[in-house]
């Protein structure tokens, strides 16, 4: 039962916070002995950042553009990023997907600790405010070793902001008031902050409160069920000593609970709607140096994170009709430490994960659970060997326990190699290319989709192997920037299920292959940038389709332009971003009973004013989203069929903001 599970995972805290306890004892009692040994061999400390280039390049989005777009939405994140698709729809339904490859297939963290992706398929997982947001880092295809178990599709890295990122200059303490009124759907926005830093110490307390309605798409017609209801709250302190150990206990609760669609990513099959309670809550504690030698540059984190869907059966349902409770939880770790070697740098760890999947069954007389072990070793090396050329490569090795939901256990073990390398052929000229060979293990399973059915897994069941290979040059002169990339995932074995056994097996091969093309320009009070990028994803002999989940979808092509001007006189920032996706027309999607993917152009504006009196202190901000008012189906959106009525994003909205630092 429920009851049992948390109680399970209050134990599983204890122990947590014990295990931290007794890992920062044992840390200070190795730091203290690398100290020690210092005295006889004499080991000055060394600077690691940018020691050596990343020659596979990862999509990044630092704090400066975070703070820029001042993105409300997971999709809103990631609207200049073409090779990045979000569904649209409420925030409960969102789901990421990298070159048409969804979340499950991908390594996805929130500082640190797993996100899994197998909840439920009407629901997104990735469930987050961006603006507690200080970076996010998406590894396409290619993924280092030391990125974490899983990353068949790639990796995906989202850290939170910290006391540091929010102090004015020479301050110790502070503060942050942020109010947000968005016309469409009516919703208003309150984030408070406090944070201080003082003889070592850093503090940080943000508590974010959203209400609103449902919104109205492009037609004017109300979207019912999108409306959100959201609280998150994010708590961070941190100690530094004077000798550079540093240890940080973070702690995030998010909890969205209001009344969606009986099935949150679709328009209406039927027109039941039922509550849907969304909550995750993620501690991490982690301990580094600020002052790394050659030898020591260590990093330990351990991590505890559960994903609540609550659905109650409040209105009375005869039949498992998506009314359920399902947790997942999640207890894992890593333990690395990088070494400065003649030609670069060395990392080397190990991490591990549990998952505990549990389901709650309205309409059966039993619950439901599934347990999932993982360990992993790593070693991944960062090397200058000439002069030009820079070399990453890396391996890593996993063992997997799965006790399935039928009973039986899996026991597998498999190895991932990598290598990158990019050559700069001239001063303005670079060259690069990485393939990866990546054991994915068992992924973990759907677990609301045990609500309706009971399942049994093939005795045959196969592990998912990925092959994944990117290749291109970029080139950069004088603020002008180019690259182009071609990229290639292949995944075999991939977890799928027999509807008509009720039985989980092995699927046909997963394969997304296209290309990304980024153009810019930056100069001194401003940047303009193009992105296109062209996605085949295929399943079988076929293309992947919307209801292949947890799989792909077909993304086709999509161009984003966007820009931002300072104008200092005024203490005034513009700037503007337009998404096109071309039509995507296929056999494969009518003979599967879904529409062509219709073409559509979002354009949005924004305004934002620090007057220099009282810079750096108020800043107020105004939006026009989606200019045109286009009614329209965000790629990777489920489409339409003769039952199924897809979810337009919203309409034309006007979005007000005032924040106050003090």
């Amino acid at each position: 039962m429920m009851i049992d599970t948390r109680r399970t995972a209050r134990r599983r805290l204890a122990a947590l916070l014990t295990t931290t306890a007794l890992a920062s004892g044992g840390l200070s009692a190795a730091a203290s002995a690398q100290e020690t040994a210092a005295a006889d061999v004499t080991l000055n400390p060394v600077t690691v950042e940018d020691a050596v280039p990343a020659p596979a390049q990862p999509i990044r989005l630092g704090p400066e553009d975070i703070e820029r777009e001042q993105p409300q939405t997971l999709r809103d994140l990631f609207s200049d990023q073409p090779a990045v698709a979000v569904s649209g729809g409420s925030i409960a339904a969102q789901k990421l997907y990298v070159h048409g490859i969804g979340q499950s297939k991908l390594n996805v963290t929130i500082d640190g600790a797993r996100q899994h992706n197998n909840v439920w398929h009407h629901n997104g997982n990735l469930f987050l405010d961006p603006s507690l947001l200080k970076a996010v880092e998406v590894n396409p295809g290619v993924a280092p070793a030391d990125a974490g178990f899983g990353a068949v599709g790639g990796s995906v890295a989202f850290e939170t902001k910290d006391a540091a990122d929010l102090l004015m200059p020479g301050a110790s303490v502070g503060g942050r008031v942020t109010t947000t009124y968005d016309t469409n759907p009516d919703a208003i926005r309150g984030t408070v902050a406090g944070y201080g830093a003082a003889q070592g110490f850093d503090v940080l307390g943000i508590v974010t409160r959203e209400h609103g309605d449902n919104y109205e798409n492009g037609n004017g017609t109300e979207e019912t069920g999108t409306g959100t209801n959201l609280v998150n709250v994010l708590g961070k302190v941190g100690y530094e000593s004077p000798d550079g150990h540093a240890v940080k206990v973070t702690a995030e609760y998010l909890n969205d609970d209001t009344i969606r669609r009986l099935r949150p990513n679709m328009g209406f099959v039927t027109a039941d709607l039922n509550r849907n309670d969304l909550t995750r809550t993620t501690l991490t504690a982690e301990y580094s140096t600020t002052a790394p030698t050659a030898l020591f540059d260590p990093e330990v984190k351990l991590y505890y994170n559960v994903y609540e869907l609550n659905r109650p059966n409040e209105s009375g349902y005869t039949r498992p009709s998506g009314d359920f409770n399902s947790e997942v939880e999640t207890i894992g770790g890593t333990v690395q430490n990088t070494f400065q070697v003649p030609l670069g740098s060395l990392t080397v760890g190990a991490d591990f994960a549990h998952d505990d999947m549990t389901v709650e069954r309205f309409h059966f007389p039993t619950d439901v659970s599934e347990e999932i072990l993982q360990a992993g070793l790593f070693a991944q090396a960062r090397l200058v060997p000439v002069d030009r050329l820079a070399v990453s490569a890396g391996l890593r090795g996993d063992v997997q326990r799965y006790e399935a939901v039928d009973g039986q256990t899996f026991e597998n073990a498999g190895l991932s190699p990598n290598l990158s390398a990019e050559y700069q052929a001239t001063d303005w000229l670079a060259l690069f290319g990485g393939y990866s060979y990546v054991w994915g293990g068992l992924e973990p399973s759907e677990t609301a989709l045990f609500h309706a059915r009971d399942y049994t897994y093939a005795q045959d069941l196969e592990p998912t192997r990925a092959h994944n290979l990117r290749a291109g040059l970029r080139t950069e002169h004088q603020g002008f920037a180019f690259e182009g990339a071609y990229f290639q995932t292949l995944m075999r074995d991939v977890m799928d299920w027999n509807y008509g056994t009720t039985t989980r097996i092995n699927g046909e091969d997963l394969e997304s292959r296209g290309f990304d093309l980024i153009a810019s320009y930056t100069g001194a009070a401003g940047a303009v940038s193009a992105k296109y990028t062209h996605t085949d994803i295929t399943y079988g002999d076929r293309i992947a389709l919307p209801n292949d989940y947890n799989m792909g979808t077909a993304i086709g092509d999509v161009l984003t332009v966007s820009g931002h001007y300072a104008f200092d006189p005024l203490d005034l920032q513009v700037g503007a971003s337009a998404e096109h996706a071309f039509a995507f027309e296929h056999e494969d999607l009518q003979a599967n009973g879904f529409d062509d993917l219709d073409s559509y152009t979002v354009v949005d504006l924004f305004a934002e004013w620090s007057p220099d009196a009282l810079s750096p202190h108020v800043t107020l901000r105004a939006e026009a989203n989606n200019v045109f008012d286009e009614a329209y189906v965000s790629r990777a959106s489920f489409g339409e069929t003769a039952r199924v009525t897809p979810v337009l994003d919203p309409g034309r909205s006007f979005l007000l903001s005032s924040t106050i630092r003090f």
